[in-house]
Order: structure tokens, then sequence, then C-alpha cells
């Protein structure tokens, strides 16, 4: 077998190496960080085998959830918006 740093380690599938893994290990703390994945949110789902996959995931409010669910709410902002009786205050630098 060839050396390989062990950080990098080849995956290897039916027709050979597939890809890549990278060794990573968690503090006494649990925490784990994940190389060029810098202020990245997760969902973890441990499977029964112990393996652990994570799922890219964004966190938004209830609100936020409800307007993008609603093209009438989207709709009824997006007028409002637009509209001449809607005005927008703003401070002059001084």
């Amino acid at each position: 077998m060839a050396n390989f740093p062990q950080s990098q380690l080849p995956i290897s599938g039916l027709a050979g190496t597939v890809g890549r893994m990278t060794l990573i290990e968690t503090d006494d703390r649990s925490r784990v960080v994940l190389p060029g994945h810098p202020c990245q949110k997760f969902l973890v789902q441990e499977n029964s085998d112990g393996s652990v996959l994570l799922l890219p995931a964004r966190v938004v409010s209830e609100a936020q959830a409800e307007c993008d669910e609603s093209p009438e709410l989207r709709d009824l902002l997006a007028r409002a918006a637009t509209s001449r009786t809607v005005r927008k205050s703003r401070k002059r630098a001084v």
C-alpha cells in the first residue's frame, strides 16, 4: 500500500479509489474542526452502524419561513415596499 499522510486516506470502492477521507479528531469537549468549512452549520445524523452523516443546514426564523412558503405574503410585502406611502428614513452623515 502507498504511503498517504494520515489526514488524507483514500476511500476504496469497487472500481478502486473513489475519493479522499479527512481524518478528524474530537477534542475533550467533543468538538470537531472541519477543514474548509468555516462558520457553517450542519445537522448530525448518527447511523446504527456508527457512521456519522453531516448535512448542511441553515436556520431561519418562523416568520421568514412563513414568508418563504406563502406567495400571497411575499406579494403583499413586495407591493407594500414599493408603495408611495412607505417612506424610508435615512440618517445623513455629519
